[in-house]
């Protein structure tokens, strides 16, 4: 049980290295940047990021559901029917996983491939709270502010911004205002029960932020000493100093 975390909060460090190396490409961001409306782009930086948050919800990315319903078979009047799915893994944090989507009523079938590369993500636009915000925050990047990704470690990931000299809460899958600077939010209305929420710096650095977004810490404390978490290796260490040391993570 231990060695099956290890290895997956191995390949989670892999694919945020390789999010925070694609965030220092000078490359990838120029032509991120080039798909950001003129309009937008006009705009002052507080104006700038709420016309971004709307706009890449509203108009650029598509989300996908997890457990689809056959869209042909409602189109032609069959009734809703779910899809079956089997997911392969992938061999690197390029490509995490091929998601295989196939009615067993009607035959039709899909495939979504899990990119960690962020221009196939820009390529693809759709995908779920991983790939909304690694590319996100590319996007973000690519306007010169500076922002990482953030992980709870249960089922959402986001992105927080360095503005006013404060890294603050930025969610590109909710709906403005409440994707921006509402750090409570998933605790208050979605139940979190945290045991660490680390953020992934572009420097490479590993942070603990779960004080940021929580108002029970204590809370938080306890449920820490009671689980068996290996996240304590984790706390502040660098991507490439974790990754280096094989035998603290695998």
């Amino acid at each position: 049980m231990i060695d099956s975390q290890n290895e997956t909060m191995k390949n989670i460090f892999l694919l945020y290295n390789g999010i925070s190396e694609q965030y220092h490409d000078p490359a990838i961001l120029e032509k991120i940047r080039s798909l950001i409306p003129e309009q937008i782009l006009q705009l002052n930086e507080g104006d700038k990021i709420k016309s971004l948050l709307e706009w890449f919800k509203k108009d650029f990315m598509s989300w996908t559901m997890r457990d689809p319903l056959c869209t042909k078979c409602m189109s032609e009047n069959r009734g809703e029917v779910p899809m079956q799915v089997h997911i392969m893994t992938g061999m690197s944090w390029k490509l995490r996983a091929i998601e295989y989507h196939k009615c067993n009523k009607c035959g039709y079938e899909f495939t979504f491939p899990r990119y960690g590369e962020i221009l196939k993500i820009a390529e693809m636009r759709t995908g779920r709270c991983s790939e909304w915000s690694m590319l996100f925050g590319a996007i973000m990047n690519s306007l010169k502010i500076e922002t990482r990704i953030v992980h709870d470690f249960l089922d959402h990931c986001w992105n927080e911004g360095l503005i006013d000299e404060r890294w603050v809460h930025i969610d590109s899958t909710l709906t403005y205002p409440i994707s921006l600077d509402h750090p409570y939010y998933y605790e208050q209305n979605w139940g979190k029960r945290y045991e660490y929420v680390l953020a992934f710096s572009g420097d490479g650095r590993v942070e603990d932020v779960t004080l940021r977004y929580t108002k029970n810490f204590d809370a938080v404390k306890q449920r820490r000493k009671k689980a068996r978490s290996i996240f304590r290796i984790f706390q502040n260490r660098t991507l490439t100093s974790l990754l280096n040391n094989s035998t603290s993570i695998c």
